[in-house]
């Protein structure tokens, strides 16, 4: 049975800008009053500020800013403790922040290494499991796994392992919310129009094209529906979906 909570909790990491901040648009866009979402940011508060400004008054106050250095496990902790303190409960949690790196593999400093394997995957992992006791049943996981963890892409080693990782997690774990009912699934993008590629060249963008088969990068937006679809998905469990427009299928 679809688990409905009156005044939904939702918590999303990186959620000011990108995919993270379309997942939330989407997510207000169906929000019911009394539903909140704790949305964290790491450092840039004018995007956050810009954000926040962008919506509506009634979707402004559902949102519940929290800014949180996802690298960090201290941090981290902070973030927690802020969601225990304001509602003391989460139905959704969408693990959405994320780094990477373009450096070549020879150029790599293990310190370079250490953060984005602690952004991509290990403070994720302890976000759950701190947010575990205080889950409602019939909740839903999300992570924002990547294409590149199921296929090695050139450009970035330590990107696509943490992927990976995350989508071995996303199995891994569904044994251990079992006795909850929280069901925990994975979205596997490939290569969405979004901050990350604003100064990529035309001749790298067209490139990539050749590669999809239809020929353009995804929206926000795509991955924003799917999101949605897969936390309102009763019986989804243990999924890694892909969405890259047909990526390296000729």
């Amino acid at each position: 049975m679809e688990h409905t909570h009156r005044n939904r909790v939702t918590a999303v990491t990186g959620g000011t800008s990108g995919i993270g901040r379309g997942i939330v648009e989407k997510l207000l866009a169906h929000s019911e009053e009394g539903d909140r979402i704790f949305v964290n940011y790491a450092h840039n508060e004018q995007r956050a500020q810009a954000f926040i400004e962008s919506l509506p008054p009634k979707h402004r106050e559902k949102i519940l800013l929290v800014k949180a250095d996802m690298s960090s496990y201290e941090a981290m902790l902070s973030f927690v403790k802020e969601i225990k303190a304001r509602t003391g409960y989460v139905d959704w949690l969408v693990c959405n922040a994320g780094i990477s790196t373009y450096a070549r593999y020879e150029d790599y400093t293990f310190e370079e290494w250490t953060k984005i394997v602690n952004t991509n995957l290990s403070v994720p992992v302890f976000l759950v499991k701190e947010l575990r006791p205080i889950m409602n049943e019939g909740g839903r996981i999300l992570f924002m796994g990547s294409y590149a963890g199921r296929q090695a892409y050139s450009s970035s080693l330590v990107y696509g392992v943490t992927k990976a990782a995350i989508h071995f997690l996303t199995k891994s774990l569904v044994k251990e919310f079992e006795p909850k009912g929280i069901t925990v699934n994975a979205i596997a993008p490939g290569f969405i129009q979004t901050p990350w590629h604003e100064n990529r060249s035309r001749e790298s963008y067209d490139r990539i094209n050749k590669k999809i088969a239809l020929h353009r990068f995804g929206e926000i937006g795509d991955v924003a529906d799917l999101a949605y679809c897969i936390l309102t998905n009763g019986y989804m469990n243990g999924s890694i979906v892909d969405i890259h427009g047909g990526y390296d299928y000729f």
